[in-house]
């Protein structure tokens, strides 16, 4: 067991979440390990920035892997912007930082687009429990 109360809290959050729960925090971890990927680089810290850029390449790997592909063209475009900022991540390891820039638009662009989709998913599922009540 950790002596850090919130790896713990973090853990314990991580194994009792729901998928969508477990998305978001997939895109907010990414967005996090490449600014600090960005970081690391810009201060000539390689190991910092080997570590921070393999999770981001990591947590996008498994964003991709948990694409549906039987849904049609969102996934599949999904998938294409997922290759094209793992690629883009391999190609920063040269010293480039605009690429993990352009990684954390693409990643934060389609996180902020999940969080207003599953916002609305959850406020109609919750309309719906109420209008239920209601009736009963």
């Amino acid at each position: 067991m950790t002596s850090n109360p919130y790896a713990a809290y973090r853990t314990v959050e991580a194994t009792t979440a729901d998928p969508i729960t477990l998305t978001t925090m997939l895109y907010d971890g990414c967005v996090k390990a490449l600014k600090k990927a960005v970081i690391h680089l810009e201060n000539g810290n390689r190991t910092g920035f080997n570590d921070e850029s393999n999770r981001a390449y990591l947590i996008i790997g498994e964003l991709r892997s948990t694409l549906d592909m039987s849904q049609g063209d969102i996934a599949e475009n999904l998938a294409g912007v997922y290759g094209y900022c793992m690629r883009l991540i391999v190609e920063s390891s040269l010293g480039d930082a605009e690429r993990l820039r352009e990684v954390e638009k693409h990643i934060s662009t389609i996180g902020a687009a999940w969080k207003a989709a599953t916002a609305e998913l959850r406020a109609s599922r919750a309309v719906s429990r109420l209008g239920a009540e209601a009736a009963a």
